[in-house]
């Protein structure tokens, strides 16, 4: 990890019913002065911006907000300004922090924030990223059939910090499992995601008509 260990500030861009993991892909669009704001100074600076989910019956626009206090970095990779005053921006996930305070000086919600390391070091079985990496494509695989798809392989990758994260993003219709997952260890992340798959397969044998097309909803 490039980021330094110690405390340092973040400026936030709180969510609704989004979670952002490390390697997740996030177009946003920025309409709000403080995030607009936010935005621009991100660019001049070359620095990140933190994402959090927001807690349930908080709106992005409220100026009191409550989001959960552990998040994403989401590192820049294009902006686009639009004739109306917005800005479009695709953004990459980086590193999970740990919010330390929360500070209101400016218009948009920044913090003092730890980063958390994903250990290299952590004990995995080989068997636990087999198993979770088979069923993730076995889930793939029926989730496309169920939609008039098909798909013959499903590749996720070996790593399993990484392959955590991936697996991660195909439950977004459940940003509360997602956050559970977010800030759990990689080892405990890997084990729920095979009872969030076993729970998805069978839900989708029996109510696949009512899922929407575009993710899975782990309700």
């Amino acid at each position: 990890m490039s980021e330094n260990q110690e405390s340092k500030n973040l400026r936030l861009f709180p969510l609704q019913s989004v979670v952002l993991f490390p390697g997740m892909e996030l177009p946003l669009v920025a309409f709000e002065p403080r995030y607009l704001q936010l935005v621009s100074e991100c660019v001049e600076a070359n620095e990140p911006f933190g994402v959090l989910l927001l807690k349930e019956g908080f709106e992005v626009g409220d100026n009191d907000l409550s989001p959960f206090e552990i998040g994403t970095t989401a590192h820049l990779l294009n902006t686009e300004n639009t004739p109306d005053g917005r800005i479009r921006l695709t953004a990459i996930g980086g590193y999970r922090f740990k919010v330390i305070s929360f500070h209101y000086d400016m218009p948009y919600l920044s913090a003092a924030v730890e980063y958390i390391e994903d250990s290299s070091h952590e004990m995995i079985d080989p068997s636990l990223t087999e198993n979770v990496m088979h069923d993730a494509g076995s889930f793939v695989k029926q989730f496309i059939a169920s939609q008039g798809g098909y798909i013959r392989e499903v590749p996720f990758p070996e790593d399993p910090v990484i392959l955590s994260y991936q697996v991660a993003q195909l439950f977004s219709g459940n940003p509360v499992k997602q956050q559970r997952l977010l800030e759990t260890s990689t080892f405990d992340r890997l084990w729920e995601e095979l009872d969030l798959l076993k729970e998805a397969r069978e839900q989708l044998k029996t109510k696949r008509k009512h899922n929407p097309k575009s993710s899975f909803s782990n309700n």
